[in-house]
């Protein structure tokens, strides 16, 4: 077992935005001065408000942080780049500063670790969950079998335990479930296997960086069961799934600023990972020489790491261009990050994958895609775009040192989600994605990605329209949309804001029915938006989703009815002894498996309601 300080963007979205303004620095009644406010008023004021955007956190937010969620972003996040010309002690001092306290990393106390020894050797076909969304094939449906819950126990749900992480402001990785347990990544690079019944912990790893991925579960070398997952720096690690001790680790992206936020996918003794980059965010200092970073696909064998392809989204390497208005030289084209994870089709030998926007100009075609890579080399066997000539990266959010934005700027149309692979009540299979601008779209995959039908069901922005991940039944597409005040390009201007969740025919793309999402649910809340961000999740009968007011709710599949919810705010207390704190649900989808039900709360990025839970319900 390693024992290494970690870091994650716990505070992300501490990216450059930058309205001059009110700063904890210009308080010298709330904090002691010293080297932190010096360091604070010097580089970072002018960046984050006492507001803040949609993208930036505002000091208020930043206050409710721990002085180590901050630093971790310095060191391994989003403002890395920044927190590169500090030392370690003078990140400890700005955080301690905007914190309001001192620099310690909590860890879990005695009583978080089981008593008992419990722990029974793992058998793989146990395995009832994994992935970001599930299954290979991406589409958050759980079967009854594996669910173990009905729509009719629904109703009857009750909170069994609150697995706290020390420090943490997000919470934001999918379990994987298997037999009794519950094997989960924390937000600075914990590792944990959980027993299922009561949240205790059986072991523990600590990676090298935060883990923003699910984890997987499989046959790993020698026939071991394995457990699977990335961090942040592109670092994929195996583990034995019995004691938690690595068995490799294998360093993927190759740029500088690589950065591991989707899930890999697992099939036949293959892990492929996604790729993405945090030039979308460097891009924002105009000294900053934009853009050299393509998104990626790899292919790696997952008994010994060894990378077996390795795809750039965009072809080729970039090449000199103008330099900007500060002098600063300029590469491109760049961009199309991979976000989220891939799926898999076995019968085509294929693999699909979203891609984002390029950082610069020239775009390319891949940009705001769905691609499909040949399983065995890699190659691109076909691209469908869903929208060109997007260009766009953080230094377009800022009134000022925006000398590395394109002009024109681009709407910020990703796809963050993984396409879903399904059969419909027809028999036919398709692929359905969603994309920030609030579109649905079905493809054939069969006829190299043609459009059989989309279907708009909001406005769309750069935080979404359809964020992060929907789910489907085989009858019905359930798609979520957040339809945030972001819009940084309007290509939908005839279309209102409609933020909730929407249920779409699959063989026609027709709205079957729509819930609104709603605005009581942020009630007495700060930071709080009545949207539909995270990833939804689908039974027989039932489509559970968590909203950014904290609140996991359970539709009737009929209707949208909402049957049960939950406010995860109310949580005060965890089961395991660390301090608890419920807030936004965002990120990956709830989870359905062996009679109980796993919700995430808490995610401190975009200025939503931090939080550090981990939730297990089930039926009395």
């Amino acid at each position: 077992m390693k024992s290494t300080r970690t870091a994650v963007v716990t505070a992300a979205g501490l990216v450059a935005s930058l309205v001059p303004g009110p700063s904890l620095a210009q308080d010298p009644g709330e904090r002691e001065q010293g080297e932190g406010a010096r360091i604070f008023a010097d580089e970072c004021a002018s960046c984050h408000t006492s507001a803040g955007d949609e993208r930036t956190p505002g000091t208020e937010l930043l206050n409710q942080l721990s002085p180590r969620a901050i630093v971790a972003s310095l060191e391994d996040g989003v403002m890395r780049a920044e927190g590169a010309a500090l030392s370690p002690q003078q990140r400890i001092r700005v955080a301690e500063y905007l914190a309001g306290r001192a620099h310690v990393e909590e860890s879990f106390p005695e009583a978080a670790y089981c008593a008992d020894a419990g722990w029974f050797p793992l058998d793989v076909g146990t395995v009832s969950w994994m992935g970001f969304a599930g299954n290979p094939a991406g589409t958050g449906f759980q079967p009854t079998d594996r669910a173990g819950l009905v729509a009719a126990d629904v109703p009857a749900l009750q909170l069994r335990w609150a697995f706290a992480f020390p420090d943490a402001g997000q919470v934001r990785t999918s379990p994987a479930v298997a037999g009794g347990h519950a094997i989960v990544a924390g937000p600075f690079g914990d590792v944990i296997a959980l027993d299922a019944r009561t949240g205790c912990i059986r072991w523990r790893f600590e990676a090298d960086a935060g883990v923003r991925g699910a984890v997987l579960v499989g046959d790993g070398p020698d026939g071991r069961p394995a457990a699977w997952f990335m961090d942040s720096r592109t670092n994929v690690y195996a583990l034995d799934v019995e004691s938690g001790a690595l068995l490799w680790k294998s360093r993927v992206g190759w740029h500088p600023a690589a950065y591991g936020t989707g899930s890999p996918a697992l099939h036949d003794g293959r892990l492929y990972v996604p790729i993405s980059s945090l030039e979308v965010v460097l891009a924002g200092d105009p000294g900053y020489e934009c853009c050299t970073s393509s998104g990626a696909v790899a292919a790696l064998d997952a008994h010994t790491g060894e990378t077996l392809w390795y795809h750039r989204i965009i072809p080729g390497y970039p090449e000199a261009t103008e330099p900007n208005a500060a002098g600063t030289p300029q590469w491109a084209p760049s961009g199309a990050a991979v976000w989220s994870s891939p799926t898999v089709d076995p019968r085509r030998r294929l693999v699909y994958a979203g891609t984002g926007e390029n950082l610069n100009r020239p775009t390319t075609g891949n940009s705001d895609a769905v691609v499909a890579l040949d399983m065995e080399t890699g190659d691109l066997a076909w691209s469908f775009q869903a929208t060109s000539d997007d260009a766009f990266n953080m230094a377009c959010t800022q009134p000022r040192n925006r000398e590395n934005c394109p002009d024109p700027v681009g709407p910020d149309l990703d796809f963050g989600m993984a396409p879903m692979l399904v059969t419909r009540p027809d028999g036919r299979e398709i692929l359905v994605a969603g994309q920030k601008s609030g579109t649905v779209w079905a493809l054939d995959p069969d006829a190299e990605g043609a459009v059989l039908w989309s279907t708009q069901v909001g406005k769309g922005s750069m935080l979404g329209g359809i964020h992060w991940g929907m789910a489907t039944d085989g009858l019905l597409a359930y798609a979520p949309s957040a339809d945030r005040n972001a819009v940084i390009t309007d290509v939908n201007p005839a279309h209102e804001r409609a933020p909730g969740l929407y249920a779409l025919d699959l063989v026609t793309g027709e709205v079957v029915w729509s819930a609104r999402a709603p605005e009581s649910g942020c009630d007495g809340k700060e930071r709080c938006y009545a949207a539909i961000s995270a990833a939804v999740t689908a039974i027989e009968g039932i489509v559970f989703a968590g909203g950014l007011d904290g609140i996991i709710r359970a539709h009737s599949a009929m209707d949208g009815t909402v049957v049960w919810e939950f406010d995860t705010t109310d949580v005060i207390e965890s089961s395991n002894g660390v301090p608890a704190r419920g807030g936004a649900i965002d990120g990956p989808g709830p989870v359905v498996a062996g009679g109980m039900l796993f919700v995430n709360s808490g995610y401190g990025t975009f200025g939503q309601m931090p939080g550090n839970l981990l939730l297990a319900f089930g039926v009395p």
